[in-house]
């Protein structure tokens, strides 16, 4: 698997002229861009996710040579996310309803309800669900009950607000925004992007892949907002959380949010500031003066914690 992997590191080229940042300018609208975003900012963000895509891959792969299979599976995915609770539960939840819809889409192809045979299928446990019970011994990452996913409430709450001075048209072309992603089961784009062809992936990886890379995008997007909302503070203004038009899940009034400013698209500086913030030893809790900061065997990566 190394090897093939080496193999398709020299074949990275192909994937120059194939790039997502049409699609990826439509994701940093929904996700609280400006409805025009800088081409400049799409395409430092089409660049990092590529990179980030590949050494996930790299990673799945040296996975896979641990349990000695030539195929990257979902498996190998599901157990790099085993560290970040709320973004595995995400997934899971994801995948889950990639299965009902696909079960309801057989039940309509086949034009028989009689019994509803896709419906029931749904109600068995997919294989995700039976790997991540194989690897949770004390119960605690199928455990939901005192989970709350906040960053993806935030991103509700921005598109909530993002959306109520929209008029029809506006709001239409919105909602394409927020539906645009890397996955296109019509299309090869997304795997010739990745310049994969030589690494043996299942189906259900590349579906995984394409999730990561979407929620890449988020997280660059979040952490450029909250740079800039650092460079805009009031200080000493008890209400610049709310004049900077911030979120909090737990405060959060509607009527606090009436009035909806115009907001000045995400530029590179604010980009490349919140990747240096994010990747900085200093802010890490292996930071410089730590000794496992020096060995550290665990990549860091934008769309999941790794431990």
């Amino acid at each position: 698997m190394t090897e093939t992997l080496n193999a398709a590191n020299t074949n990275e080229f192909k994937s120059d002229s194939v790039n997502f940042i049409p699609e990826i300018r439509k994701m940093m609208y929904g996700f609280g861009d400006c409805s025009e975003p800088l081409v400049e900012s799409a395409k430092i963000i089409n660049s990092v996710v590529h990179r980030e895509i590949r050494n996930i891959i790299c990673e799945s792969c040296k996975i896979a040579d641990m349990r000695d299979s030539q195929i990257v599976e979902d498996k190998d995915l599901l157990f790099l996310l085993r560290h970040d609770k709320i973004q595995l539960q995400r997934l899971i939840k994801y995948l889950d309803l990639k299965e009902f819809k696909s079960s309801i889409n057989k039940v309509l192809e086949a034009e028989s309800v009689d019994g509803c045979p896709g419906i029931d299928e749904t109600k068995k446990k997919s294989s995700h669900h039976k790997f991540i019970e194989s690897i949770d011994n004390i119960g605690d990452l199928t455990d939901t009950s005192d989970t709350m996913d906040v960053v993806k409430l935030n991103r509700e709450l921005r598109a909530e607000l993002a959306s109520r001075k929209l008029n029809t048209v506006q709001y239409f072309e919105y909602t394409k925004a927020r539906s645009a992603s890397f996955a296109n089961k019509f299309s090869p784009k997304f795997i010739t992007w990745l310049a994969s062809e030589d690494i043996k992936m299942s189906k259900t990886v590349y579906t995984i892949l394409s999730y990561l890379a979407y929620e890449t995008v988020a997280q660059i997007v979040d952490l450029a907002l909250l740079v800039r909302q650092d460079q805009n503070k009031i200080y000493g203004d008890s209400l610049d959380r709310v004049k900077l038009n911030y979120c909090n899940p737990t405060t959060y009034k509607p009527y606090h949010h009436g009035r909806s400013p115009g907001i000045n698209p995400i530029s590179p500086a604010e980009i490349n500031e919140a990747l240096r913030r994010y990747w900085s030893p200093q802010l890490d809790r292996a930071g410089p003066f730590q000794r496992r900061s020096l060995h550290r065997q665990d990549r860091k990566f934008l769309s999941f914690q790794t431990g």
